[in-house]
C-alpha cells in the first residue's frame, strides 16, 4: 500500500523513548529520495529500525499522559505538547477516571487554551472532540492503572475536529517499556 507524500520517518529503536531528543524524526519528506536519505541518516546514527508514516497535518500540539501515584492511583495530565512540554511547563492534572466537564476544566487552566480557541485567526480546535478524547483516556488510565506505570501520548495533533496521537510511550508497572 502506497502512503503518498509527504511522510515522516522516525527511529523505532528500542530504548529511545523521546525521539526528538536524539534528533530521531524527519518531517515533510516529499519524495522517495528524501525518504532514503532520512533512513540512511537515522539508521546510521540510531539503528536500522525506522518507521515511515503519513505526515500529520499542522495543528496545536497537546501532551496527554498518565502516571500511577502510589497513594491515589492513576493521575492524568494534559498540557502543552511536542517540544514545548518541558519548555512551557503548561499542564493540569486530575485523578482518573473523569468525564467531559473535568476534561474541559483541565483545558481551561492551560495557557495554551487561547490557541485552542483559534488565536489570531487560526482555526479553532473542536473542544468537544478534544474533551471526549481526554475523558476516554482517563477511563483507560483508570481501567489499566494497576498494570501501567506511565503513559505518554505526545504530541496529540489537534486541528479542527481532528485529534491525532502521533507518538506514544507506555511503561508498565515494573518499568519495562513497550
Amino acid at each position: 500500500m502506497a502512503l503518498g507524500f509527504p511522510v515522516v520517518a522516525k527511529t523505532a529503536m528500542p530504548g529511545i523513548h523521546h525521539k526528538s531528543e536524539v534528533d530521531g524524526v524527519r518531517l515533510d519528506l516529499a519524495d522517495a529520495a528524501a525518504v532514503r536519505a532520512a533512513y540512511r541518516d537515522l539508521a546510521g546514527r540510531l539503528g536500522n529500525l525506522v518507521t515511515v508514516a503519513v505526515m500529520a497535518p499542522k495543528g496545536i500540539e497537546i501532551a496527554l499522559g498518565m502516571v500511577r501515584d502510589p497513594q491515589f492511583g492513576p493521575v492524568v495530565m494534559v498540557g502543552a505538547g511536542g517540544v514545548l512540554v518541558e519548555l512551557l511547563a503548561d499542564r493540569a492534572a486530575a485523578l482518573a477516571p473523569f468525564g467531559l466537564a473535568t476534561a474541559r476544566r483541565l483545558l481551561d487552566r492551560l495557557t495554551l487554551r487561547r490557541l485552542l480557541a483559534g488565536y489570531r485567526g487560526a482555526p479553532a480546535v473542536d473542544l468537544g472532540v478534544l474533551c471526549a478524547t481526554i475523558a476516554r483516556f482517563s477511563v483507560l488510565a483508570a481501567d489499566l492503572g494497576d498494570l501501567i506505570g506511565e503513559i505518554d501520548a505526545n504530541p496529540l495533533i489537534c486541528a479542527g475536529p481532528l485529534v491525532l496521537a502521533v507518538d506514544a510511550l507506555i511503561v508498565p508497572r515494573g518499568n519495562k517499556v513497550f
